[in-house]
């Protein structure tokens, strides 16, 4: 247990100084890639709670970033128009009478929008949790289109393709980190439990697993709906950094640097999933200004796709190579033998 105390807690000031170190130089630049890195956090972390424990890879969480998104954004914008302060009367004119009306700060947005994403999750975990293998994976993909179709096309609610605008942005690098560091200790915390330690034994060999007598359906649904609702508050925060979104914002490419992050860092650990997220954070910042200077668009996809295909060959366990943080352990100095009291032996 002290090891995993120790663990957690290398983790927290791993990513405490790392984010408080950048953000104190207050550049203009330097600021907003922090703030989305920490925001990608909330979202591999989330995302690891579900594929590390389980061994499913879910290619829809995005899907509940999305629901999360929605959900903030009509929380956190005012009823009326006031000022320069425009209201859902102005931007959302058909939306329904108790969604018109409904108006909370950022921080209770933010927990409402992890809320409707775990029921949302709830729904589905009941018939897909009992899936398994690439079945699973299609069938959260199958999830993504759903939601991104239904966020494009629902005109009272979400603005369809025109998407939501006049979301307050409240997120910065403060606000992501605390958020970061709380998910973070949700899913060590769940770790802990004896429903994860199940299903990571489900992860290791499922048939096993079930010879034992150990269900895995109800674990593998847990996990899918904390997962959820963690990504759910993800979606929020990138709502109210963004300030205007539709659905393409929570799709493929999003997805794609999602799994990216969680794949290099490694799947089963969540060290890994912290490791990956600022390491390809930082190369994604390295290609988008090479990018931008040499006119090659595509190109930080294409680095993107270049460094997991390495990883996957060269180190397919991930950087950290599926392995926590461990205590650093000092080895004892042994006192030298003399040649004398080596030939007398044992009295």
């Amino acid at each position: 247990m002290r090891d995993q105390v120790w663990s957690l807690v290398a983790v927290l000031c791993l990513v405490t100084v790392a984010s408080e170190a950048l953000g104190a130089t207050g550049s203009s630049v330097v600021k907003p890639v922090v703030t989305v890195a920490l925001i990608n956090l909330v979202l591999v972390v989330a995302l690891y709670i579900f594929v590390g424990n389980s061994g499913i890879f879910s290619f829809g969480h995005l899907a509940f970033a999305a629901i999360g998104a929605y959900t903030a954004g009509i929380l956190t914008i005012p009823p009326k128009s006031a000022g320069d302060v425009t209201g859902k009367d102005v931007l959302l004119p058909n939306a329904p009478h108790l969604l018109a009306h409904a108006h909370t700060g950022s921080v209770a947005a933010t927990l409402v929008a992890g809320a409707i994403a775990a029921a949302v999750a709830l729904v589905i975990a009941l018939p897909l949790m009992r899936l398994s293998g690439i079945a699973a994976s299609l069938a959260t993909f199958a999830v993504l289109i759903i939601v991104y179709v239904v966020a494009n096309n629902w005109q009272a609610v979400t603005n369809a393709t025109s998407g939501m605008a006049g979301v307050p942005t409240t997120t910065g690098v403060q606000t992501a980190l605390v958020w970061g560091l709380i998910v973070i200790v949700v899913a060590w915390a769940f770790q802990q439990t004896r429903a994860c330690a199940r299903l990571r034994a489900s992860r290791e060999d499922e048939v096993a697993t079930r010879a034992i007598g150990i269900g895995i359906y109800n674990e593998r649904r847990v996990a899918f709906v904390l997962s959820a609702a963690c990504t759910g508050m993800g979606g929020a925060l990138y709502a109210q950094y963004l300030g205007s979104f539709n659905g393409d914002a929570f799709y493929i490419p999003l997805t794609f640097t999602i799994v990216a992050m969680l794949v290099v860092g490694g799947t089963t650990s969540l060290a890994g999933a912290v490791v990956g997220t600022a390491f390809l954070s930082a190369v994604a910042e390295g290609l988008r200004r090479l990018e931008l200077r040499e006119n090659r668009p595509g190109l930080q996809q294409v680095g993107f796709a270049v460094i997991m295909l390495a990883v996957l060959v060269w180190r397919p366990r991930g950087l950290t190579l599926g392995r926590e943080l461990s205590v650093p352990r000092l080895r004892r100095r042994r006192a030298p033998v003399s040649p004398a009291s080596a030939q007398e032996g044992p009295s």
